[in-house]
């Protein structure tokens, strides 16, 4: 009998009393001498073809023992030993790749894994440069050092496990520049590597789980993005979405939900109770397109919990209402559904009152929440009187005014945005309230007779540095004192943060994810610079740096509240994230409805005051909840309207600052940020900019190097401006004008035309779009020399191509524009020659009147 053992690190009682009975034991020296093995019962395993011939002259009664390294089923001695027709018994035992991916926590599902032991390094090199997540088992001269050599450039981060499960384990993060300074011998013998394109501390490097093992999808990013569900799991993956559809019209609407939603959903095509059936234990969010009735009567027996059940959506076989059937909160089925209605021009159904009243989920505002959700939303939903009670600024969702906001004196009330009365129930004049909500990160909440419920914002911040290998029992035990001493609640902490010398401490990784939080690591400079209380010039010598727990709380933004606290292995520390309000300054983009992105409505949607320009409101006032205010004004009031935005915000409003296109260019997201944002969060939401709604509608006459340049001198000196022109002009730059002319302003436009046709030839291509993406749009396409500036308002934009941008025809007879991009692959349309592939500093020259030449002779 041949038993195979695997080996890592330990041996077990099983494992020494079959090797002391055992006639013959085979493995590595310091296996057989952990076991003790005595010499003549010994095998020192090198070669496998000795100890396969003295394993079969042995009388078939006896027993073997072969101790191998890791999993011996895993590029181990098995398969060697029934290829020599040896039969085995195998004792598995995890994989150096497992232990090394448990090391940082860091799932292995979705990995692939490379042999490098016999082989050189080229097939790692090659699947790391193309997989996310890749484990290399390494020989000596094909380690870490050389896998980043050959990866040099690629930003990955090497995660480098040696001597797994024994006394001296090392496990190291290194970014590549690290990896690459590493000198000779400094990794010990053979090693595993893990090849990622995220450090293990990120969210990225979950990624997702596959189909298939070993099968990498595109992670979400490392920010939940607007608009999108959590997956069910509660990462911040994307969710994995099914359609149920059993005709070919449901799969053609699928398909179309599919582009409009730019994801790839699973497909159950078969039966359609089966197909159901699946998709429930598969996905986070299905999509039904089966009668509603029949929906509802499929899902019926799988019904388990809202917190957990998959949000379904059901769509009907015209395409034309998307309705949310369970989960639609916490399940996702809402924002879905929306989302569908938005993609394929259906309706939304939702019939959730909340969502039906422009009310707030109290469990869905992204905190933890405890109480009496069904009494208090009751209470929200019949219009009773209810108090919203908050310590400090944390943000409130648009209310009614039946809700009265109390807590700091800067605190806006629900409905007019005046500051919020501090006295007792009825003070002022209101109702008494017959339910409460409170938002507080502390553990004590004041006694009321009210069904209350109680949310934790996340604004708390640890900090903790420990000595290696410290366990999580005791970090976690720490940080659980320490924040009862304080009188503060676990479910409102947000991050995690240490040294970056601690990135690949597994007590705290585990930690991290017990909490369910970002694990955060800061480079010594940065935690040097802090101004943290308490200094050990010990701790300086061993990190670089005199503070970790202190340093790193101030390092992510948070004021500290609770010094340092020590146990035997490890420090605490916490802080308070300021609370404060949220700016959005929003582009809506050209007009179009379908052009406005999913951030952008999100933002919209939950903002408590909604701020722009006439027009602007008036085109997404829809969106606007109905309890939310509006500050809608004329032209000419910028001053007045940002001012009011910030105030707004800084009174601890979620405000939307919206304008046209995208907020970067000609719009108001430079005045804000010029006008001081001090005390508030700024978040720039990008929009489609009129220049390249234009360039789309035109076709490609920004598909090379091109100048956007406003011609309103209001703000810019003319001399300034025609300098600038001038300058695209001798560039050969295509060139984008913004506000080209107005009632007053009428020489601007031919100026602009005349330098540029200096340098221009009066072919060369002009187009001008009028209320791009909107009704009233009109296109006109011209010459430099015929060009009429009368044809062009404010509301127009125009388009001056290059010496190389031409006219060319869709199938459809459509004249449309391009710039070439000038691609090498393009068959020598661009250098005149049919030449491929050849490197740019080999490229044909010729000038600009040749390559019209040839262009046109096309």
């Amino acid at each position: 009998m041949i038993r195979v053992h695997g080996y890592l690190g330990r041996i077990d009682e099983r494992l020494r009393r079959e090797a002391a009975a055992a006639d013959l034991v085979v493995g590595g020296r310091r296996h057989l001498d952990a076991l003790a093995v005595p010499e003549d019962r010994r095998l020192v395993l090198g070669p496998i073809g000795p100890a396969v011939e003295a394993m079969r002259a042995l009388p078939g009664d006896a027993r073997v023992v072969v101790v191998a390294s890791g999993d011996p089923l895993f590029f181990g001695v098995v398969r060697r030993l029934r290829a020599a027709g040896l039969a085995v018994e195998v004792v598995p035992e995890i994989t150096s790749v497992q232990a090394a991916f448990a090391a940082v926590a860091v799932p292995w599902d979705d990995a692939q894994i490379v042999n490098a032991h016999s082989r050189g390094i080229d097939a790692a090199v090659r699947v790391a440069r193309n997989h996310p997540k890749v484990a290399v088992l390494t020989a000596p001269g094909r380690g870490v050092r050389e896998i980043a050599e050959a990866l040099r450039g690629a930003g990955k981060t090497y995660v480098v496990a040696a001597r797994m499960g024994e006394p001296d384990e090392r496990v190291d993060v290194l970014s590549e520049d690290r990896a690459l300074a590493l000198g000779a011998g400094e990794v010990p013998g053979l090693h595993v590597v893990l090849v990622l394109d995220h450090r293990p501390d990120e969210a990225a490097v979950l990624g997702v789980t596959p189909e298939i093992a070993g099968d990498a999808a595109e992670p979400a990013d490392d920010e939940q993005r607007p608009g999108r569900n959590r997956a069910a799991d509660g990462s911040d993956r994307e969710p994995i979405i099914g359609q149920v559809c059993t005709t070919g019209r449901a799969r053609a609407n699928a398909d179309r939900i599919d582009e409009a939603l730019s994801v790839v959903s699973k497909r159950y095509v078969g039966g359609a109770a089966a197909g159901l059936a699946a998709a429930w234990g598969e996905c986070d969010l299905i999509v039904s397109h089966l009668a509603l009735g029949a929906t509802a009567r499929m899902i019926a027996p799988f019904l388990a919990d809202k917190r957990t059940d998959p949000g379904v959506v059901v769509v009907d076989e015209a395409g034309r209402f998307a309705i949310p059937l369970v989960g639609g909160h916490i399940g996702g089925a809402n924002e879905l559904a929306r989302r569908i209605a938005d993609g394929i021009g259906a309706t939304a159904v939702v019939s959730t009152a909340t969502d039906s009243l422009g009310l707030p989920a109290l469990d869905q505002l992204g905190w933890a929440v405890s109480g009496d959700v069904a009494a208090v939303t009751g209470a929200l939903l019949e219009g009773r009187p209810v108090d919203w009670v908050r310590e400090r600024l944390w943000r409130v969702p648009p209310l009614p005014d039946t809700v009265r906001v109390t807590g700091p004196r800067e605190a806006p009330a629900a409905a007019d945005g005046l500051d919020a009365s501090d006295g007792p129930e009825g003070a002022d004049g209101r109702p008494p309230a017959v339910a409460r909500v409170v938002v507080t990160d502390g553990l004590e909440v004041p006694a009321s007779g009210l069904p209350t419920v109680v949310l934790r914002p996340d604004s708390l911040v640890v900090g903790m540095g420990c000595n290696r290998g410290t366990d999580v029992e005791e970090l976690r035990g720490l940080l659980e004192e320490t924040l009862a001493d304080a009188g503060l609640a676990v479910e409102s902490v947000a991050a995690l943060c240490s040294a970056d010398v601690k990135v690949g401490e597994r007590g705290l990784i585990r930690l991290a994810a017990e909490l369910g939080v970002p694990y955060r690591v800061f480079d010594a400079a940065t935690l040097d610079a802090q101004d943290a209380p308490t200094v050990s010039e010990v701790v300086r010598a061993e990190v670089g740096t005199g503070s970790v727990s202190e340093a790193s709380v101030l390092a992510a933004g948070a004021r500290l509240v609770v010094p340092k606290r020590k146990s035997r292995n490890a420090t605490c520390a916490l802080g308070r994230i300021p609370a404060r309000g949220v700016l959005h300054v929003v582009g809506l983009g050209p007009g179009s409805r379908d052009l406005l992105t999913p951030r952008a409505r999100d933002a919209v949607r939950n903002a408590n005051l909604v701020v722009g320009y006439g027009p602007y409101v008036r085109q997404i006032r829809d969106l606007v909840s109905p309890n939310a205010d509006v500050l809608a004004t004329r032209m000419g009031t910028e001053e007045q309207r940002t001012a009011a935005a910030i105030d707004a915000a800084r009174r601890g409003l979620d405000v939307a600052f919206v304008c046209g296109g995208d907020p970067a260019i000609y719009a108001m997201a430079s005045p804000t940020l010029e006008m001081g944002t001090d005390g508030i969060d700024v978040d720039i939401v990008p929009g489609v900019t009129a220049e390249l709604a234009v360039s789309g509608i035109l076709g490609a006459p920004l598909g090379h190097d091109h100048a956007t340049i406003s011609l309103s001198d209001l703000h810019t000196d003319w001399e300034l401006i025609c300098k600038r022109v001038r300058a695209a002009a001798e560039g050969d730059f295509v060139i984008t004008f913004y506000n080209p002319r107005s009632r007053t302003r009428t020489h601007h436009l031919p100026d602009a035309l005349a330098i540029i046709a200096q340098h221009r030839g009066p072919d060369t291509p002009v187009a001008c779009v009028a209320q791009a993406e909107r009704p009233q749009q009109k296109v006109t396409m011209s010459t430099l020399a015929e060009f009429r500036p009368e044809w062009v308002d404010m509301n127009t934009m125009v388009i001056v191509g290059s010496d190389t941008t031409r006219f060319v025809t869709s199938g459809d007879g459509r004249r449309m524009i391009v710039t070439p991009r000038d691609y090498h692959w393009m068959e020598g349309r661009v250098s005149g020659e049919n030449r491929l592939n050849y490197r740019h500093q080999d490229r044909p020259r010729m000038s600009r009147a040749e390559y019209r030449g040839r262009t046109e002779e096309k």
